[in-house]
């Protein structure tokens, strides 16, 4: 660690990360890693200082949060206020263990079987996964405005799932945007089911808005969901949190016994408090970090991938990229398979995914260079 790298992030090398634990880097051992959402970076001090401290007592037991929200949900709400002027009532907030639960929740108490969902595509996979497993119909959500109003009118779904920002491209919904699909939403009476995980994750100067944000008539039929795990690489430690806006779906939950939904974890919570409260100074390093890498990678992909197109992402540390000129469906994610080089396939993200390719940025600068030679060797 020096001056310029104080926690580290510039100077990982591959040796260094194959020895790291968890999915990411053990799945494909023969192959750099840049597939799954995880970052290479360590975690934040404030975070492993309070950890910690919770190991150095040597108790874990049970904790007593109240009937409200834990420590980390009531820091979720101080945050939403502080950083986005967004004034939210606490009792409104439900602690999860993960993104998902809240999504497949709302979808399966406020939405029939058979069900049309609507949802911006190419999409985050386990969003697809869910659909087809509850038996909701995918209804592909065009990203222009009016095409999207057209499609609405036409299959007539009954809530929108927002990926915002947006995975895998890295849109980020702005202000006009976000106005006209909450006037489409209320036109034709949709919930809006919000994944505002990569919310930490946007890149000036563009900004995040949270949707339910936009008027008290919008937060009333919006669930807003989110984590630390994606900005601060927390994914292991469990936790998360949802924001219901929609009064209906919070009565339901409070109707059945709170154990049904499991309970946040000791050290997923303390996590998220240190990340929300202290940890903006290392997230500014990473997100500096990050910076550099999305566009480093747009001069590696023209030195490297002839014929690949590659848009650079405004929000998350994951690049979408067009590979067509390798081949339709998955054959670009195999071939660099072959190369030793482990990405996320296009076609996991929908048909329209088809000959691209995800990679994960969120690496040394010198680890991303070797992953982008490495796809085009031979």
């Amino acid at each position: 660690m020096t001056d310029h790298d104080p926690f580290g992030l510039r100077s990982l090398t591959v040796d260094q990360l194959q020895s790291t634990p968890g999915v990411k880097w053990q799945q494909h051992r023969h192959r750099l890693a840049a597939w799954v959402a995880d970052m290479d970076f360590p975690m934040a001090p404030v975070i492993t200082d309070r950890l910690q401290s919770i190991i150095d007592c040597g108790m874990a037991g049970y904790q007593k949060w109240g009937t409200g929200a834990s420590p980390a949900g009531r820091v979720f709400v101080d945050r939403m206020a502080s950083k986005y002027g967004w004034g939210i009532d606490v009792d409104r907030v439900h602690d999860l263990a993960d993104v998902l639960q809240g999504v497949r929740l709302a979808i399966g108490m406020l939405t029939e079987p058979g069900a049309a969902i609507a949802l911006h595509t190419p999409a985050y996979h386990p969003f697809l996964q869910s659909l087809a497993d509850m038996d909701r119909r995918l209804v592909h959500a065009p990203f222009d405005v009016d095409e999207l109003r057209t499609v609405i009118a036409s299959e007539k779904p009954a809530a929108l799932l927002l990926c915002h920002p947006q995975n895998p491209t890295g849109h980020v919904f702005d202000r006009p945007q976000l106005e006209a699909i909450a006037e489409i939403v209320e036109e034709f009476d949709l919930i809006v089911i919000s994944d505002e995980i990569h919310s930490d994750l946007v890149y000036a100067p563009k900004t995040h808005i949270p949707f339910a944000s936009l008027s008290p008539a919008v937060e009333s039929r919006t669930i807003t969901v989110t984590s630390t795990s994606k900005a601060f690489n927390l994914a292991g430690l469990r936790w998360a949190v949802m924001h219901v806006g929609i009064e209906r779906f919070d009565t339901m939950i409070r109707s059945y016994p709170k154990h049904w939904f499991g309970s946040p974890n000791l050290f997923g919570v303390e996590a998220a408090v240190a990340a929300w409260t202290e940890g903006d100074e290392w997230l500014g390093a990473v997100m500096d970090v990050l910076d550099e890498n999305r566009h480093r990678l747009a001069e590696l992909v023209e030195a490297y991938l002839t014929g690949a197109k590659y848009q650079i992402p405004s929000a998350t540390y994951l690049a979408w990229i067009d590979c067509s000129m390798l081949g339709d469906g998955d054959r670009p994610f195999e071939l660099f398979q072959s190369r030793g080089v482990e990405l996320s396939p296009g076609m996991q993200f929908g048909a329209n995914g088809s000959g691209h390719v995800r990679l994960n940025f969120a690496t040394s600068p010198a680890v991303l260079e070797q992953i982008v030679a490495t796809m085009a060797s031979s």
